[in-house]
């Protein structure tokens, strides 16, 4: 394995590392400690591990490395003493010829106007349809598409939306996933659902190869002119869906500190990445491998380190640990969600559970995110003040999101993400080791420190459900400015993190570090506002964006 790190930068790094952590409130710290979170880092993003692919040679090579550092630091392995919990998942999915879809008998054409989505059921189902809006039951939100519909014996038809759309600020968000609704719509009785979209955006949607397989088949007309029909009345309709299905096993690796304690404090971080890309990638060109240098082999190198840490300090603590690296998170936190479903580990005995997914992009103003502080009282005491490390801490209520803290969330155990935001590598090739922040990640390993001793003080860790913000409601948007928007900036404005090649902000020339500040007559002083202004703009308008870079004010012209 090549050797790419710098050494001037590496012993910088462990001397500003070890002074800044001689002395603080997170106690001392393992003589190494640099020199391991970079060795681990550099293997599991190194080329040749190709990208950490689930089921592939390199995913199987990072998940006995993780193993064999458990092992090295004395770690049982799981409640069955195996180091590994294997689980399949389903990658690819042919609908064979005989597929047939027909509106009254109007025949549709497989792969053109519809096609199964992947892990939908076998079978052929004739029937009366039923449009259920975006089948979400919202009770908090005095929200429900469901009243009085008779849906028993019927094929569902859903729109894949949501009231106000799908975007991180939708006020819906608690409720955007497919699985939960297709679901909900199936213990109801459904006898198949179709799934349309009538929000012809470029707005992302959700991927249909992020769950296990439904009971019934599912399919999506992807065909405008079909999808209009079918949620306009009801209407007669007959399928049947035959599937060649592959699946590939995938494992966790699970590592346990047994101190004969009743509770256990569960410590996690996916290992698995996107391979040379394909669905989920953000990268345009040939396949390439993506290494996942922060997307998440720092968040692995936490774990491992933690791992080392809490073993030579075992007695110190009145809790057992549990370490766990997830695969299949890419895929839909499938590696967290049979974990969690397994029962090889009681969920109420399970004090707490600590996730870590993309911590070592440390940015210029030192801001650690912490979402789910809201599901457990003992967060919200503990993690506003920051005694030993030079951070800024943002949190989050909300147990809900896009990594495995979902999946203890769902269950009751309260669980918190620690993220370094969202940069313009992400999902990319070029998320390399080259680009960790070792400074900022001795920072975030500092508080990922304090953070266990402050609630090893913490006897009642009673679990609370958190609730969508209603302050963050937001409208439907059928535009892209085609931007990642750094989430952590607190200033005015919307401040730029990444720039999609070919979208209206790269046509526009607006660059990574533009902050925009007005769109068209509208002023952009949030994510939010930037979000209501997008709303006000469709397909084929036009107009000037106006913004600060490097303090200067400039303007472009935009059109959508």
């Amino acid at each position: 394995m090549p050797t790419r790190l710098h050494k001037g930068l590496f012993f910088l790094f462990v001397f500003g590392f070890y002074a800044a952590f001689s002395q603080n409130n997170c106690g001392s710290v393992e003589e190494g400690m640099g020199n391991r979170l970079s060795n681990s880092i550099e293997y599991l993003a190194n080329d040749d591990l190709q990208g950490r692919y689930p089921g592939t040679k390199g995913e199987q090579l990072a998940a006995e490395y993780i193993a064999e550092k458990f092992k090295e630091y004395g770690l049982l392995g799981g409640a069955n003493g195996d180091y590994f919990q294997g689980f399949n998942i389903p990658v690819s999915i042919n609908a064979k010829a005989t597929c047939t879809l027909a509106i009254k008998k109007k025949a549709l054409r497989l792969n053109t106007d519809y096609y199964p989505i992947q892990y939908s059921a076998e079978g052929k189902i004739s029937g009366e349809t039923v449009y259920v809006g975006f089948g979400i039951n919202a009770p908090d939100l005095n929200y429900n598409d469901l009243t009085d519909l008779a849906i028993k014996g019927k094929i569902a038809v859903m729109d894949i939306g949501s009231p106000d759309g799908i975007h991180p600020h939708s006020k819906y968000l608690a409720y955007h996933d497919l699985k939960t609704r297709v679901e909900g719509l199936v213990k109801k009785g459904a006898t198949a659902v179709v799934l349309i979209n009538r929000n012809e955006s470029e707005a992302p949607t959700q991927s249909f190869t992020r769950w296990l397989p439904t009971k019934v088949p599912v399919v999506f007309v992807s065909n405008a002119k079909y999808a209009k029909k079918l949620s306009k009345k009801k209407r007669s309709l007959s399928l049947n869906v035959e599937l060649d299905k592959e699946e590939l096993e995938a494992k966790n690796v699970l590592g346990f500190i047994d101190n004969q304690a009743e509770l256990t404090v569960v410590i996690g971080a996916h290992y698995d990445h996107l391979g040379m890309g394909g669905d989920g990638s953000l990268y345009r060109g040939e396949p390439a491998i993506h290494n996942g240098a922060d997307d998440n082999a720092s968040g692995v190198a936490a774990l491992i380190e933690l791992a080392y840490i809490l073993s030579k300090r075992s007695s110190e603590y009145s809790t057992n640990f549990l370490f766990i690296a997830f695969s299949g998170e890419e895929k839909g936190l499938l590696g967290s969600n049979f974990f969690t479903k397994s029962m090889l580990y009681r969920t109420e005995s399970m004090k707490y559970m600590i996730n870590m997914d993309m911590i070592g992009r440390l940015n210029e103003e030192n801001i650690l995110m912490i979402n789910g502080v809201g599901t457990s009282k003992a967060f919200l005491s503990t993690m506003r003040t920051v005694p030993c490390a030079e951070l800024i801490i943002r949190t989050s209520d909300g147990g809900t999101g896009p990594s495995d803290h979902t999946s203890f969330y769902n269950v009751n155990v309260p669980a918190v993400h620690f993220f370094t935001g969202a940069h313009e590598d992400y999902h990319k090739p070029s998320d390399d080791f080259e680009k960790i922040n070792f400074r900022g990640l001795g920072e975030v390993m500092k508080y990922l420190l304090y953070t266990v001793n402050s609630l090893e003080e913490v006897k009642d860790m009673n679990f609370t459900q958190t609730k969508s913000d209603e302050s963050t409601k937001a409208p439907a948007f059928t535009v892209t400015l085609g931007v990642v928007p750094d989430y952590l900036y607190d200033k005015e404005g919307m401040r730029i993190d990444g720039i999609t090649d070919g979208k209206p902000a790269s046509k526009a020339g607006l660059m990574k570090g533009d902050v925009v500040i007005r769109l068209g007559s509208i002023p952009v002083r949030d994510m939010m506002s930037y979000m209501k202004a997008l709303g006000s703009f469709k397909k084929g308008d036009k107009t000037q964006v106006e913004y600060k870079r490097n303090g200067s004010k400039a303007t472009a012209e935009i059109e959508f």
